[in-house]
């Protein structure tokens, strides 16, 4: 008898699994990876500021060892404060929709600084040496922070309209979520079984959503291994697995959720 009700429901219970994983999947997706806010958070780990650090250090280290006054000041290391006030500017800068990245030149400008006063302190007068040397390298800094984590900037360049079109399929699902919902419950006419399949559409909906991810997951990687530099790229694969636990920590909780009420629920379909 279950199979029978779950016979007349059944397409109605797809088109609710469908709906409630775009809306979820979409979700999450506007709250994480097009959240420049959260994405700050996921990078500012001590992890990725290592990183980070050992990435620009190594990028300063033809530029700055190139002109002696700069050699031998601690100056030139970054601390993790200034790395993640850098890693605010890029990030802000990566979602801003602007083709142009100032990524190499905010870090160059706070080198300049650091060595300025730690000159001081030394009692060298370099200011004006540091100016000239950081705006002649600008362009060459720019060009390979450009270069590192250009294809990730050209990802996001429609990062406005991308956010209206997932805002948009909240939406549209959504309303026909609720459309499908109030259909399913006219046609059982009982509290207890009308939850009973949606503990199933639940249930549906975390499968569904998992093998998203999966079908998701392996591209970006690969994407990342191809396309960006490795200091970046190890970066990049910490942000990505701290994205994609939010995925599914989220999936398991409607999964175990929708577990419990189809179990609790169950002896209802027999009714």
């Amino acid at each position: 008898m279950s199979k029978s009700v779950y016979n007349r429901h059944g397409f109605t219970l797809v088109l609710l699994s469908l709906c409630l994983m775009i809306i979820v999947f979409m979700g999450i997706t506007l709250t994480t990876v097009l959240n420049g806010n959260y994405v700050k958070k996921v990078v500012s780990s001590d992890s990725n500021v290592s990183l980070i650090k050992n990435y620009t250090n190594q990028k300063l280290g033809s530029i700055v060892d190139s002109y002696t006054p700069f050699k031998n000041l601690s100056s030139t290391q970054l601390s993790s404060d200034q790395v993640k006030g850098i890693i605010d500017t890029s990030v802000d800068e990566l979602y801003d929709g602007d083709p142009s990245l100032t990524i190499g030149s905010v870090v160059l400008t706070t080198i300049g600084d650091n060595i300025k006063k730690q000159a001081k302190a030394d009692g060298l007068n370099i200011d004006t040496e540091v100016d000239e040397t950081v705006e002649s390298n600008r362009g060459i800094m720019d060009q390979i922070v450009n270069n590192d984590i250009g294809p990730i900037d050209q990802s996001l360049q429609h990062i406005k309209q991308i956010k209206q079109f997932v805002k948009a399929s909240i939406m549209i699902a959504g309303i026909i979520f609720v459309l499908f919902a109030v259909r399913l419950w006219t046609k059982v006419k009982s509290k207890k079984l009308f939850f009973h399949h949606m503990g199933t559409v639940g249930i549906i909906t975390a499968i569904l959503l998992a093998i998203v991810l999966v079908i998701i997951y392996y591209p970006i990687a690969t994407f990342i291994t191809s396309n960006v530099e490795y200091n970046v790229r190890d970066v990049l694969y910490n942000i990505l697995n701290g994205i994609f636990t939010s995925y599914i920590s989220i999936v398991f909780m409607v999964f175990i959720l929708s577990i419990i009420d189809w179990g609790s629920t169950a002896k209802y379909k027999y009714n």
